[in-house]
């Protein structure tokens, strides 16, 4: 993928060029520069001051989003005094209701921080800016190998979309429920099989559950909890290019069949639980394990402190292997798109701006996401050995994320496969039910999308 991008730079840029040796230029003019040939002329927000207004929206809470981009604003605008950005504040939740009805309108912002499985959505796919032309390669070889091929455009043929933040899952285990189990405190599972025994070990001697499992209705989770472990087991995507499933396999069966094993040994009436609800159990010591991104680290911080793997009962390990032994997790990315051509120049500076080292490092620091570059690894607040888990399985794992990236509704895959998870979970169907209702339930959205 990088290397793809790397290409597509490389043409505009020369295509730019030969363009520009064609027009006729005798010197007396300058010369147009790399890649003005397709840009778009810019939109003045006020025609006396000659500015670009941008609009940036970056969904959730209005202060920790603050904290981050008026900052950024702020010194962007001295660096660029021909831009005017203007921040929209909305809660994720607020966004999720209402993006589409402002990309119908054509009403949305220059500037959105996106998900990286929403680039085909209905809604918005007409509206994304290909960002190539603006962007230079020193920020596309910046961001890892890894991170590129988790981003799949499918055929959409250019850079529509930057990856900022990637939230990959670890284990979080509780070393005082592992003692109370008679288990070693510094000795979490690293594979499936002694995954399982530790849930088991604690269940039977503790009575608490062994592993956490976020299963609540409508809120994805459980849908990317089973499929990491199908990720492992598959060393796949859940879904194809088409959107056609890719976990009907011996290998996916086998790991519904381990899941199946690990279920008995959860939390009881998991599908009241989210991973916010997980979260205080796993600082009070009433579950085992959970797997879950960095988002839980601000409740463990909260608690603990700074340094709360060596200050308090919590550790933090890498996700535990299947049984091909390769290092694969899921992750999570969003990132930023442009969606008018009118304002792409500008919007890609800002963009540009935004993924430089220390504004990039705010808002993982105000988010609580973990390190995309070696560089915020320098900063104390990033030094302490749990960041560390995030920073190496970003860099080396191999990473699976969100489904439905090739999908005008991927919101569908997680709606139809979660009630099939939870019937799963329940004991409702046992791992081969579950994989014929999988299957049935991801070729019927499809087919309805087709």
């Amino acid at each position: 993928m990088k290397k793809a991008i790397s290409l597509i730079l490389a043409l505009v840029m020369l295509c730019s060029l030969l363009a520009a040796c064609g027009n006729g230029s005798t010197g007396e003019q300058p010369a147009p520069s790399a890649g003005a040939e397709n840009k778009p002329t810019e939109k003045a927000a006020d025609s006396g001051s000659g500015k670009t207004t941008i609009t940036v929206l970056r969904p959730g809470d209005e202060d920790k989003v603050a904290s981050f981009m008026v900052p950024a604003v702020e010194a962007f605008e001295k660096e660029n005094p021909d831009i005017h950005v203007e921040i929209m504040y909305e809660s994720w939740a607020g966004w999720i209701q209402t993006y589409p009805t402002y990309f119908e309108a054509d009403t949305q912002p220059d500037v959105i921080f996106w998900w990286d499985n929403k680039l085909h959505d209905s809604s918005a796919n007409s509206h994304l800016v290909n960002l190539a032309p603006y962007l230079s390669e020193e920020l596309t070889k910046k961001i890892p190998e890894s991170v590129w091929n988790l981003v799949d455009p499918g055929d959409m043929d250019g850079l529509y979309y930057v990856p900022s933040s990637v939230d990959t899952f670890v284990l979080y285990y509780n070393k005082d429920v592992f003692k109370e189990a008679g288990l070693d405190p510094e000795a979490p599972p690293t594979n499936w099989d002694e995954l399982l025994t530790a849930a088991k070990t604690i269940k039977e001697k503790t009575g608490k559950p062994g592993v956490g499992v976020p299963a609540i209705n409508g809120a994805e989770v459980l849908q990317e909890f089973v499929g990491c472990f199908l990720n492992q087991a598959t060393d796949a995507p859940i879904l194809d290019s088409k959107s056609e499933p890719l976990f009907n396999t011996p290998e996916g069966l086998e790991a519904l069949k381990f899941l199946e094993q690990l279920w008995p040994y959860v939390q009881e009436s998991p599908t009241e639980y989210g991973r916010g609800d997980l979260r205080p159990l796993m600082r009070d010591g009433q579950v085992g394990m959970l797997i879950e991104g960095p988002w839980a680290i601000s409740t463990m911080i909260g608690a603990y402190g700074e340094d709360f793997t060596k200050d308090g009962p919590v550790g933090i390990a890498e996700l535990p292997v299947g049984p091909n032994g390769k290092k694969i997790t899921w992750a999570g990315t969003n990132g930023w798109i442009a969606t008018k051509e009118e304002t792409a120049e500008a919007s890609a500076k800002f963009i540009e701006y935004l993924m430089s080292d220390e504004v990039l490092k705010a808002h993982h620091l105000a988010y609580g996401s973990g390190p995309l570059y070696a560089s915020e690894l320098e900063d104390p607040a990033f030094q302490h050995d749990y960041w560390k888990v995030f920073y190496d399985e970003t860099q080396t794992y191999k990473l699976y994320g969100m489904i439905g990236r090739n999908s005008a509704t991927p919101a569908a895959y997680y709606t139809a496969l979660e009630e099939v998870w939870q019937q799963f979970l329940l004991g409702q169907l046992d791992a081969q039910g579950a994989m014929d209702a999988a299957v049935a339930a991801v070729e019927g959205v499809t087919a309805r999308n087709s």
